[in-house]
């Protein structure tokens, strides 16, 4: 074996690993983009959406809503002052 033979088959290797890292990082690619295409279209739990509690948030709880619901433009200002001390009892 000559150095011009050993020059040879190491340059063949060499272009045979550059293209077998070259084929590993295409399908190291090509999986990836596939795992995140699945992720993307899997469903996420169903098809609720965010609530936001109400209840939690002052002013805006179900007794709330009802008081608000009961004005009327036509009350005395007695009316108003309990309709007032009402709202303030429920922090609305």
């Amino acid at each position: 074996m000559s150095i011009e033979d050993v020059a040879e088959r190491s340059v063949v290797w060499a272009e045979a690993l550059k293209k077998i890292s070259k084929a590993a990082a295409g399908i190291g690619v090509a999986i990836a983009g596939a795992i995140s295409a699945f992720i993307m279209l899997w469903p996420s739990g169903g098809d609720s959406e965010p609530s936001v509690r109400t209840d939690l948030v002052p002013g805006y709880g179900p007794q709330c809503s009802q008081l608000y619901n009961t004005i009327e433009h036509t009350w005395t200002e007695a009316q108003w002052s309990v309709w007032e001390s009402l709202r303030k009892d429920l922090n609305c």
